[in-house]
C-alpha cells in the first residue's frame, strides 16, 4: 500500500501560469501521491490487469480537418480494446483553478496500460498520425489506473 507523503513536500510550481500541461501534471501528481492505493492483500484470486487510460489534450484543432485521421484511428482504437469515456470541445471547459485552458480533452480507456501503449506505437497508428499533423497540437498521455482506498470517500 502506498502511503501519503507530507503534503508540504510536494509542490507544483507554475500551476498558475496558464500552461495546461503544467496543470495536468500537478493534477496527476496529486492523484498519484496523495491518494493511497487500496490493499488487495486479502484477495485470493490473481489481480486482473488494471485499465490503462489515454488522455489527449488538443489545442487549435479544427474537427472538420480530422476526418481522414479519425477514419484511420477509430477502428484501430477499437481493435486494441479502447473506448472513449468522454470528450470536450475546444473552449467548452470551465477552468475552476489555474488556466486558461482553451483546449479540448479526450479520455480513452483500454484493457491495460500495455494495450494503450501498443495502440499508440502500432505501425498502423503511426501511419495515421501524419493525417492530423498541421492541425493544431495534441498532447497524448498514458497512465494505468489504481483503486483508491474507499476510506477517502467516506464522511468522517
Amino acid at each position: 500500500m502506498r502511503s501519503a507523503p507530507d503534503p508540504n513536500t510536494v509542490t507544483c510550481t507554475g500551476a498558475t501560469t496558464g500552461a495546461a500541461r503544467t496543470w495536468l501534471a500537478c493534477l496527476a501528481a496529486a492523484l498519484l501521491f496523495w491518494v493511497p492505493l487500496a490493499s488487495h492483500a486479502d484477495e485470493a484470486a490473481p489481480a486482473e490487469p488494471r485499465p490503462g487510460y489515454m488522455v489527449v489534450i488538443g489545442n487549435g484543432v479544427d474537427p472538420a480537418l480530422m476526418g481522414a485521421y479519425a477514419a484511420a484511428a477509430v477502428s484501430l482504437l477499437l481493435r486494441y480494446g479502447g473506448r472513449l469515456l468522454f470528450a470536450t470541445e475546444e473552449g467548452s471547459t470551465e477552468v475552476l483553478e489555474g488556466g486558461p485552458f482553451p483546449g479540448s480533452i479526450r479520455v480513452f480507456e483500454f484493457p491495460s496500460l500495455a494495450s494503450a501503449r501498443d495502440f499508440y506505437h502500432s505501425d498502423e497508428y503511426q501511419r495515421a498520425i501524419p493525417l492530423r499533423l498541421g492541425n493544431g497540437r495534441l498532447d497524448v498521455i498514458v497512465s494505468d489506473a489504481f483503486v483508491p482506498d474507499p476510506k477517502w470517500f467516506q464522511n468522517p
